[in-house]
């Protein structure tokens, strides 16, 4: 009797595992393969931490996911216009009901999904992750982002003995500390005219708007620079297309505290 109770135990659950068609360990497999929503990271995400340690780059081919195991590559399907990409797992999400895949914003674009938000997709395993190593999508081991950035102890400290330093905020006010490039998209000398292109920016997509208030050379009158994202040189540059695409024209990339 023992031994049939033991059997039941072990067997049993097994089985109905095995007729569920389902294996916790199926997501380790190489080919292993799920359906569902993929979501994207909006700009405001970029440079902060992933669940992997690794900062968030939104021009990374990059993606979060509940249980794929990090540095795994996988391609995933837009099931609207069949359009492909690879990315690398770094990170763990969404949390959302019937979205399965976060990715980054230059898969979505990639994708064509930034205006959607929320699409169907099927993603396949093509490459387990492994310890100590960091895949991209084109099977070379990753460069870490190099850029230092900057304190913003010093920061404050800087703008406290001299009260005509620029000083930068969010459209709600709230001082903010980027510590690279952005992509500026407007310059007024009324602020009220800054928080509305800062909103028409946030209102077509892109969530990481900072407006900065510095005074002219004189000191006689303040300047509000709008301005998009926090990235180096480089991505600025190639995100300045994008905003200009958008219908943000003339827009270039700018340092946020150096002129």
């Amino acid at each position: 009797m023992k031994l049939k109770h033991i059997f039941y135990c072990a067997v049993v659950p097994f089985a109905l595992l095995q007729l569920s068609g389902t294996n916790e360990y199926d997501y380790q497999k190489l080919g292993y393969t799920q359906k569902g929503k993929a979501s994207y990271y909006g700009t405001k995400f970029h440079g902060r931490p992933t669940a992997s340690g690794e900062k968030y780059n939104m021009y990374d081919a990059t993606a979060a996911h509940k249980k794929i195991l990090f540095n795994s590559l996988v391609e995933v399907v837009n099931k609207n216009n069949g359009k492909t990409a690879i990315v690398r797992v770094n990170d763990r999400g969404p949390f959302k009901p019937g979205r399965i895949i976060d990715l980054s914003y230059a898969t979505a674009k990639k994708l064509d999904m930034v205006r959607d938000g929320v699409v169907d997709i099927e993603i396949r395993l093509l490459r387990a992750g492994a310890d100590g190593q960091t895949l991209s999508p084109e099977g070379s081991e990753e460069k870490k982002d190099k850029r230092k950035p900057r304190r913003k102890v010093d920061i404050k400290k800087a703008q406290k003995k001299n009260k005509y330093l620029p000083r930068i905020y969010s459209i709600w006010g709230t001082q903010k500390y980027p510590e690279d490039f952005g992509v500026q998209i407007g310059s007024y000398k009324d602020l009220t005219n800054a928080v509305q292109k800062g909103k028409a920016a946030m209102k077509a997509g892109f969530d990481e708007v900072y407006i900065r208030v510095s005074w002219t050379a004189d000191r006689s009158q303040r300047l509000f620079r709008v301005s998009v994202g926090d990235m180096n040189a480089t991505q600025a540059s190639d995100f300045a297309k994008t905003l200009d695409s958008k219908g943000f024209r003339g827009c270039f990339p700018k340092a946020h505290f150096n002129d």
